[in-house]
């Protein structure tokens, strides 16, 4: 069993000063070496779960070309660089002809190998990502899709048995947690291009430096670091879907490139002057209101144009109620990886119809998770359930029992403010203003309770007029 989860990398050499330097320089960039001095040892601990091996050109029982040309038999999508000495470059690029990545000759600089290495397990990585996304589309029947109960979700699925045939661009808008990323890909599975790729790149989740490469590729010498062509996700979503999330997040100096691929679904990869044709159906969602972004002048508003094509709303959980009970009792289904469900008492279901559910279907997830590991019983009761749901913030009834710093004030004589009678943007500050007082204004904490990315909570706390500093 492994210790850790850090990439593995396969070092094989027979030299143990150089074999040991690599091994702790692997360590300290956060790799897991595997140590191999003989072509025989490499294939006994060899894995297809390392995306990288180091292979010297001559080893004490093999040539390391046979060596390599074995281990990409094994695994597809394990990276090679070869190790090559003085006198060897000729057959270090032969090496590079039957399919390993790059070489590196001696003498060389650790801190150029590790450049290799990070460019090589990356790559590594997304290989065996889009592996892994089309063995399971051919393999394994559809995900069950968007579900519940309710009228809402009924008409959203009526529109996308409509939709799903279509190739037009559909963006899709609600809060964080609601489901999203889910209802697209349930889109895809709908669609007549549900046997091929469907490839998702968060544009919140990567550095603004590398989003561009990610998502259009990129050609060898584009930037300091780039040893060989990459292609990006549109790419990798040729003939599928391409699903853009949190597009609002998308930086303003990209927006004019992805405005171009989607007008003539076209673009060039970074450092380069060849056009590229893909065909790829696009679809983007967002937790922020584009137009309010493109009144700020921090989204293009003829890019909003474009991923306007067909809008979907996906509404809040608190605004479907009767999709809460059929939700948890389906997760529990799964928690329960094919053994009896845990079932909910009566009282509990009141109490979780009953929460507004900031974080929606994410953050009932994560109660349920809790509330399965406390349970002592094979039902979860209200005791089972976390403090969020119980505490003065909601009472039973509905009613947001006490008020705090920046709430409107109540009228006089009245203790509570009606959740009726209150807008969903007070309701949204309130909890966010209690859930930070609870965690002592830590907003990584309190994110992960509302179910909600630590950069969502900053964007909420400015949209709603809050103060981002530690609340007192």
């Amino acid at each position: 069993m492994r210790r850790t989860d850090r990439p593995r990398v396969l070092v094989v050499d027979d030299e143990p000063t150089l074999i040991q330097l690599i091994t702790h320089a692997l360590v300290r960039n956060g790799y897991e070496p595997v140590q191999a001095r003989t072509g025989r040892d490499a294939l006994e601990v060899f894995t297809d779960d390392i995306p990288l091996a180091l292979i010297d050109l001559k080893l004490p029982d093999t040539n390391g070309l046979q060596l390599a040309e074995n281990l990409r038999k094994l695994s597809s999508g394990t990276q090679i660089i070869i190790i090559s000495g003085e006198g060897e470059i000729q057959d270090a690029v032969q090496a590079m002809k039957q399919g390993a990545l790059d070489y590196i000759a001696k003498p060389f600089r650790l801190e150029d190998l590790m450049a290799q290495v990070h460019k090589a397990v990356s790559l590594g990585s997304t290989l065996r990502e889009v592996s892994q996304l089309r063995q399971s589309l051919t393999s394994t029947p559809p995900i069950a899709g968007f579900l519940g109960v309710s009228s809402h979700v009924a008409d959203l699925l009526r529109k996308v048995e409509r939709l799903a045939p279509l190739d037009s661009t559909i963006l899709i808008t609600g809060e964080s947690g609601t489901g999203k990323s889910l209802l697209a890909r349930t889109i895809h599975h709908a669609s007549p291009r549900a046997s091929q790729p469907f490839v998702a790149v968060s544009c919140p989740s990567l550095p603004s430096e590398l989003l561009e490469s990610e998502m259009f590729g990129h050609e060898k010498g584009a930037f300091t670091g780039a040893l060989q062509r990459r292609i990006g996700r549109i790419e990798m979503a040729e003939g599928g879907t391409l699903f853009l999330d949190e597009i609002g997040d998308l930086p303003l100096n990209l927006q004019p490139k992805l405005l171009t691929f989607l007008q003539d679904r076209n673009f060039l990869r970074l450092g380069g002057s060849k056009t590229v044709k893909a065909d790829v159906r696009v679809i983007a969602a967002t937790n922020v209101d584009l137009e309010e972004r493109v009144q700020a002048r921090e989204f293009r508003q003829d890019l909003y144009f474009r991923l306007n094509v067909i809008p979907l709303e996906l509404p809040p959980l608190r605004a479907r109620p009767d999709d809460v009970e059929f939700l948890a009792t389906q997760y529990l289904v799964r928690l329960a990886k094919g053994k009896s469900p845990l079932k909910i008492a009566p009282d509990a279901v009141r109490m979780l119809r009953d929460y507004p559910w900031p974080g929606n279907v994410r953050e009932l997830e994560n109660v349920l998770e809790r509330a399965a590991a406390f349970a002592s019983s094979d039902t979860i009761h209200p005791e089972d359930l976390p403090a969020t749901l119980k505490s003065s913030l909601f009472t039973p009834g509905g009613a947001v029992a006490a008020q705090s710093p920046g709430m409107p004030a109540s009228t006089p004589g009245t203790s509570s403010v009606e959740l009726g009678q209150s807008s969903l943007e007070d309701i949204e500050k309130l909890a966010i203003i209690e859930t930070l007082r609870k965690c002592d204004g830590n907003k990584a904490a309190a994110a992960r309770i509302l179910g909600i990315a630590e950069k969502s909570i900053y964007n909420k706390m400015q949209r709603l007029g809050m103060r981002t500093q530690p609340v007192a």
